[in-house]
């Protein structure tokens, strides 16, 4: 076999396994949309999802009061490239509301396993403004985060999610009184499990179940500000994927 035919069988097995890449990237974007999976966006440049979440406040702080606190949650991805995409929340309820805007890495280890790291930023705010109440309280707080996502071949993303974050600052307003604290301080860990799978006309659905574990949680400034401990706070997260 002489040169040229070496050099125009090694052009062609080249040709072939970059479309088979490409394939098989078209049709795993085409058909695995997913917002918490760590998978690059290779054609989208957006993507997004809106949803709720419901926390349940620690009986143990409450005492007989079991608080289940519903907030909307409005997810939103931008593209910067195959492996760096923006990552932007709303969390947002009647009396109190949560903005975050981030930044993660996705790397593809094989074709089952993928895995992220990012790190965001993140502000809220809450009033309570009814009959003898004129409260009002803000933050901002900064948080790291882990994942490692399984593909499986019956179209489900399993994705294991860990992140631990620092509380920036705290203000609070309760009628004349003023409180403003920059102290910062690690805050805790949140474990994540979710899945995310196709729903109904091509469309896909996130389910996912939190562990929260933390001195001090935004949806519960109402009722106390820092613990002396961390506290635990389940939550559910359901997102359909638009």
């Amino acid at each position: 076999m002489n040169r040229f035919s070496i050099l125009l069988l090694i052009l062609c097995i080249n040709l072939s396994v970059k479309k088979t890449v490409f394939a098989q990237d078209t049709s795993f974007q085409s058909q695995h949309a997913a917002i918490l999976f760590p998978y690059p966006m290779y054609q989208e440049k957006w993507r997004s999802s809106i949803g709720f979440t419901m926390l349940t406040s620690p009986e143990d702080i409450t005492e007989e009061l079991r608080i289940r606190i519903p907030c909307g949650d409005y997810h939103l991805l931008r593209k910067i490239n195959q492996h760096f995409i923006l990552d932007n929340r709303l969390l947002f309820q009647v009396l109190q509301n949560h903005l975050t805007t981030g930044i993660r890495y996705i790397k593809p280890l094989n074709d089952h396993w993928f895995a992220s790291i990012g790190a965001d930023i993140s502000y809220w705010f809450g009033f309570v403004k009814v009959t003898g109440f004129n409260s009002s309280a803000s933050g901002w707080q900064s948080n790291t985060n882990l994942s490692l996502g399984y593909k499986t071949r019956k179209n489900l993303l399993f994705t294991f999610k860990f992140e631990s974050g620092y509380n920036l600052s705290y203000r609070s307003v309760n009628g004349e009184n003023k409180y403003n604290s920059s102290q910062k301080y690690y805050n805790g860990e949140v474990f994540t499990f979710a899945i995310e799978q196709p729903f109904y006309n091509k469309k896909h659905i996130t389910l996912a179940f939190s562990a929260i574990n933390q001195y001090f949680n935004w949806q519960t400034w109402a009722l106390f500000y820092k613990n002396d401990r961390k506290v635990f706070y389940p939550q559910m997260t359901v997102g359909f994927i638009l």
